[in-house]
């Protein structure tokens, strides 16, 4: 049973190009520092190196809902589930 990771463009080249990964089941941390392990580099692109926080600049959904206001990296995946990193977009 494992949920599915969304990679955006910006992380690709950290995910040897595969835009959709499977996570393990846990929390949202679990599942991120899971994923370094296998593509080391990936938790310092998406976590806060001070804080160990979500990026400021960085947003996580998880089936559309936005983890900030579910539990954050505390939040459980269940089979089946989406989760998108979205890296925010500047420009004017």
């Amino acid at each position: 049973m494992v949920a599915s990771l969304k990679v955006p463009t910006a992380l690709r080249r950290i995910t040897d190009g595969a835009d959709h990964l499977d996570v393990p089941l846990g929390t949202l941390a679990e599942a991120i520092d899971a994923l370094d392990e296998k593509f080391p580099g990936l938790r310092d692109r998406v976590l806060d190196e001070d804080s160990g926080d979500i990026h400021p600049f960085i947003s996580i959904f998880l089936n559309g809902n936005d983890v900030h206001y579910i539990r954050g990296l505390d939040t459980g995946l269940s089979d089946g589930d989406e989760i998108v990193i979205v890296p925010a977009i500047a420009g004017g």
